[in-house]
């Protein structure tokens, strides 16, 4: 055989195990083997902490959510200007506070003297943000604690390393959920403590205009092209590992039901109104994330 067919053997089986892989890595997906079983009932989240009954990311509506009987409450999580995990679901506190600025250019003392209360409703005062320790402790016993955490871009923030800490010093695993859009955070939750328990987040399109418009310009992240396509969430999964995935309630019903046929346990948020909870209900999700749980609860 001489040399030039050589080399283009080479190359060829060089091309042929590229295609392998990305078809492997973007194509092809592997029955789900995580710990979590679809039941017969959809466990109910209350999203953003009962947010629509109750100061926004509070334990004062963490409390009435539990006492309303859901499963699980889920809350945003991230970092202050002195680098201390906080629960707040904007990332500047004007709307949902009388203070003003941006949660990373604010202190720890800062954010905690910050009533969620008042905007909400006059009548409540003493709803303050607490830290995301704060709530793992508080939790503990009533039920399941998912907190999002809100980490744009590569940059290592040392979010992952302190909730990873505080997750298990509370011996906390079985009862705390650690989710986000981004999955180089998924990546490094997983690389730190394999046992703890993660969630991809995702959507199809970018953020609708209803939530842009509760959202200050400058405060508004782009969720990456790459975030909104199925091919390379396929990909990203392989790589991050999750244990469950949080479907916005607009993806396409096509990638709902493949996920489901692998036996993914489907987490869809968030329908607020009765025929979005029927048709939420209809795909016998793992879970059901809502602003409006009183939907399932007192139908």
């Amino acid at each position: 055989m001489n040399k030039k067919k050589i080399i283009g053997g080479i190359a060829l089986a060089g091309l042929l195990a590229v295609a392998a892989a990305a078809a492997w890595l973007f194509l092809y997906e592997p029955q789900y083997s995580g710990p979590f079983v679809v039941g017969d009932k959809p466990v109910l989240f209350a999203h953003r902490g009962f947010g629509n009954h109750g100061p926004d990311n509070s334990l004062y509506g963490v409390d009435k959510a539990f006492a309303a009987g859901v499963d699980g409450v889920d809350v945003d999580g991230q970092l202050t200007a002195d680098g201390q995990l906080v629960i707040f679901h904007d990332l500047s506190v004007d709307r949902l506070t009388s203070g003003s600025g941006r949660v990373d250019a604010l202190t720890l003392d800062q954010m905690l003297a910050l009533d969620l209360g008042p905007v909400f409703d006059p009548e409540i005062t003493g709803a303050f943000v607490h830290t995301f320790e704060t709530f793992v402790k508080a939790t503990k016993g009533k039920g399941i604690l998912m907190v999002e955490l809100k980490a744009a871009g590569t940059a290592n923030t040392g979010i992952e390393e302190q909730a990873v800490r505080i997750v298990q010093a509370h011996k906390a695993h079985d009862r705390v959920l650690l989710s986000s859009f981004n999955p180089v955070v998924l990546y490094r939750l997983k690389s730190l403590d394999p046992d703890i328990k993660t969630v991809f987040a995702f959507m199809d399109t970018n953020w609708n205009p209803k939530l842009l418009a509760e959202i200050p310009e400058e405060d508004r992240v782009t969720l990456p092209w790459f975030l909104q396509k199925e091919w390379t969430r396929r990909a990203i999964r392989k790589l991050t590992k999750p244990d469950l995935l949080s479907v916005n309630i607009e993806v396409d019903v096509g990638t709902v039901r493949n996920l489901q046929a692998k036996g993914w346990p489907v987490m869809l948020w968030s329908p607020i109104t009765r025929e979005a909870m029927d048709d939420a209900l209809e795909k016998r999700p793992y879970a059901v994330i809502t602003d409006e749980p009183f939907l399932i609860l007192d139908p």
